[in-house]
């Protein structure tokens, strides 16, 4: 075989044996980039549904923060409404008391003050109420008060039965009562007694030590 023989068949041996190694390289080339494409869609397609996810976590927690901010705004209105409309109704109550009430005030504290101090006590009121006290063995003192202070004359023991203090200790039922006009009343205290039942009295004795 002459050497441009050999030549040409080493170079065309070397050609299919190139060609053959192609094959199996786009072969394997094209398996590789399969299994890409499927990892890539595996991974996109995760990543979707827990982006879903995420985003329905988020909702459900923008509801549940926009629902809670809802109530709170709510129920702070509902609460300055139930004050605004208490200073109303405790104004008038007030002056109910101090006009229509003065002999009961004064009654029942001075039952309350003579378990305790039986003589030897001042009673401090206003001198619209100068009638109510005539006939009475105490001291009195005049002063800018809606009601009746009774107390010891050495200051030691003293009883609070002025229209302000009787509400103020009569707050929380007051306010229970506006609310359940404003905003209706629950039914568990539906049976709650009417403010006719309800007996105002006065400020418990005050003890002072000395």
């Amino acid at each position: 075989m002459s050497l441009d023989a050999i030549r040409k068949s080493i170079l065309s041996d070397a050609e299919a044996k190139a060609s053959a190694v192609d094959s199996e390289a786009a072969a394997e080339s094209k398996r590789i980039l399969q299994e890409a494409e499927e990892k890539a869609k595996s991974i996109l397609k995760a990543a979707e549904h827990a982006a879903q996810a995420e985003a329905e976590r988020r909702r459900s927690e923008a509801r549940a923060g926009a629902e809670t901010e809802a109530n709170s705004i709510i129920l702070g209105a509902r609460g300055d409404a139930v004050e605004r409309e208490l200073k109303r109704v405790t104004a008038r109550a007030e002056a109910l008391l101090s006009r229509d009430y003065p002999r009961k005030l004064f009654d029942s504290g001075l039952k309350q003050f003579k378990d305790i101090a039986d003589s030897g006590f001042t009673i401090k009121t206003s001198k619209k109420n100068a009638g109510v006290l005539k006939g009475g063995k105490y001291n009195v003192e005049y002063a800018d008060i809606d009601g009746f202070v009774f107390s010891t004359d050495d200051g030691t023991v003293s009883l609070n039965a002025t229209a302000q203090s009787i509400l103020e200790r009569e707050k929380d039922f007051a306010r229970g009562l506006v609310s359940s006009d404003l905003y209706g009343r629950p039914k568990a205290s539906r049976a709650a007694p009417r403010p006719g039942k309800k007996t105002l009295r006065p400020k418990k004795v005050t003890k002072r030590r000395g």
